[in-house]
């Protein structure tokens, strides 16, 4: 008998439909690695680092405020601005971030991957908690603004953790859904460095809906189809206003579209890398 076909296939493809099925068993079955990967992201995040995790706090506050600086302080605005501009930058970074990290999850840990067999999709788990983490170290500098400016609990404060949720889903989704090619090409990634430059002025960070979407600039029968073009812009809308409790310039539908296609995209990844990782494993 050929003892080659005793041996465990480690990087059999995953069939296309299967790959949420697994992700969701493996990430369930692996939660103390999950645990091992978040402590190494930290430490090597920080290592080296004088000022160690306080940088989690430090490095959004100073990128906040030169937005600041130059937004609010040069051309002014109204008055919640600095407030509503921190929360957007913020958000804004847990997207950039956890889609970025993702997408390079097995050619920054090829070496890791090469020399024993786990699944490689707790990369990506382990990253979303590391960034939730970091997030949550860094909405510390938003408490004085909100003290400031004032807020309200009520029904819509819910906005504020759906908004970070929907963010999370299409993050996840897009990173793992070109993170096998971006193994293969490095111009995924290059490319992706200019659409984060896009989204992010084009996404309500800097401005508010109704700064343009007005009868005396772009047209306000517009702001739907935009919306539907552009889901992240409602989740950085609801993740404004939660943030003050009040109601968003959002119809029901558009949130449900948002998170409608969140959600494709997220299972739309999860197949596309179960399917593609083993291959690319092999050929780099």
């Amino acid at each position: 008998m050929n003892k080659e076909n005793l041996l465990p296939v480690m990087n059999e493809p995953n069939p296309f439909f299967k790959g949420p099925s697994e992700i969701i068993k493996n990430s369930f079955q692996n939660k103390k690695m999950i645990k091992q990967f978040v402590k190494r992201d930290f430490k090597n995040k920080y290592r080296g680092s004088l000022l160690g995790y306080f940088w989690s706090l430090l490095a959004p506050f100073m990128q906040c405020m030169v937005y600041y600086l130059l937004i609010v302080l040069w051309r002014g605005g109204y008055e919640r601005k600095p407030l509503w501009l921190f929360g957007g930058i913020l958000a804004f970074g847990l997207f950039r971030d956890l889609t970025k990290i993702t997408m390079d999850g097995l050619t920054k840990n090829i070496g890791l991957i090469k020399k024993l067999y786990f699944p490689r999709e707790l990369f990506a788990v382990s990253t979303m908690f590391s960034q939730w983490i970091i997030l949550s170290l860094s909405l510390i500098i938003l408490i004085p603004l909100l003290l400031k400016y004032g807020f309200t609990i009520s029904f819509y404060t819910l906005l504020f953790p759906l908004g970070l949720l929907g963010i999370t889903m299409i993050a996840l989704g897009i990173g793992w859904m070109f993170c096998c090619a971006n193994a293969a090409y490095s111009d995924i990634g290059m490319t992706w460095k200019y659409i984060f430059t896009g989204l992010f002025f084009g996404s309500p960070i800097l401005w508010r809906i109704e700064d343009f979407f007005s009868p005396t600039r772009i047209p306000p029968e517009y702001l739907t189809t935009y919306f539907y073009c552009n889901p992240l812009a409602v989740f950085l809308t609801m993740f404004r206003y939660g943030l003050d409790g009040v109601e968003p310039p959002l119809p029901l539908m558009n949130i449900v579209v948002a998170f409608t296609t969140a959600l494709v995209l997220l299972l739309a990844g999860m197949c596309i890398f179960k399917r593609y990782e083993a291959g690319v494993i092999q050929s780099i």
